[in-house]
């Protein structure tokens, strides 16, 4: 139980960081293949063992909420105080997982361009047609709870469930670049305030989240056991047009910020070669 609930938190403190994925946390955490079963199990019509499966997931979810929420916290100082070196910090995150994913998830396997081209196209034309959205935006105001808002938010769930089961993508990431990265993590950050207008919407978020694991469990599974190669290198594209289109290039620069914006991207770098190692 104890190692399920840590293994959660990780993964929820890899699902707020723009750039790393939960589900390459789970696989380098040794939970990814027993996170795939259980899904599995639980929408079994003969499963002995479905109990347990419900009680691993939950424990699993238990760890992301407190991981979410207590590392939302630590960020919202970030970028009130450090905006444009926190976005180096992340962009190293992304740039260094690129080549532990050639070696990992790739291994064995061939880039297939037609793929790798449609992974970078998505993320590029996410921020064309999004211009300005990877700029940030500290502490935004909190909508007014409505039913086009607690849509929105159930999908802003379903993206979070769906790639914290996709080892190189992350949900975070995904969210920075389509503009709801910020209110996210400003609903978490204040979800102890126990206002309305934050826990509405939280838990919209909430049944997006599942909705989303579920159909990253069918799609993922469908794909990897169909056509792996393709598969990967689409996802290899989304990491690479990542690393690009976060650079802050509106930022005020100065000695100062160059210097330290690049000892974020290395630090950033050095995280994700850490976690290399240990996988």
């Amino acid at each position: 139980m104890i190692k399920n609930l840590i293994g959660g938190i990780a993964v929820g403190i890899a699902n707020v960081i723009p750039g790393v994925s939960g589900g390459t946390m789970m696989v380098i955490l040794g939970i990814f293949n027993r996170m795939m079963e259980a899904i599995s199990g639980v929408f079994q019509k003969d499963n002995d063992h479905r109990k347990e499966d419900i009680l691993f997931l939950l424990q699993v979810l238990i760890g992301a909420a407190v991981g979410l929420i207590g590392f939302a916290k630590i960020l919202e100082f970030l970028f009130n105080h450090y905006p444009t070196q926190t976005m180096y910090w992340f962009i190293g995150l992304i740039a260094f997982s690129i080549p532990l994913f050639l070696k990992g998830e790739m291994k064995g396997e061939k880039i297939k361009i037609l793929p790798l081209v449609c992974g970078l196209a998505i993320i590029f034309g996410l921020e064309f047609l999004n211009p300005g959205e990877g700029s940030v935006e500290v502490n935004p105001s909190f909508p007014t709870v409505t039913l086009i808002l607690c849509l929105k938010m159930i999908l802003v769930g379903i993206i979070g469930g769906a790639t914290m089961l996709m080892p190189g993508v992350s949900g975070s990431m995904v969210l920075l670049i389509i503009g709801e990265y910020y209110l996210f993590k400003s609903y978490l950050a204040n979800v102890t305030s126990f206002q309305l207008d934050v826990l509405i919407p939280l838990c919209f978020i909430g049944i997006g989240v599942i909705l989303g694991i579920i159909l990253s469990a069918k799609v993922c599974g469908f794909f990897i056991k169909r056509y792996k190669a393709g598969f990967l290198s689409f996802i290899l594209g989304l990491i690479i047009a990542s690393s690009l289109v976060l650079i802050p290039f509106d930022a005020s620069y100065d000695v100062m910020v160059v210097v330290s914006s690049l000892l974020a991207l290395i630090f950033g770098g050095v995280i994700v070669l850490g976690l290399g190692k240990l996988q």
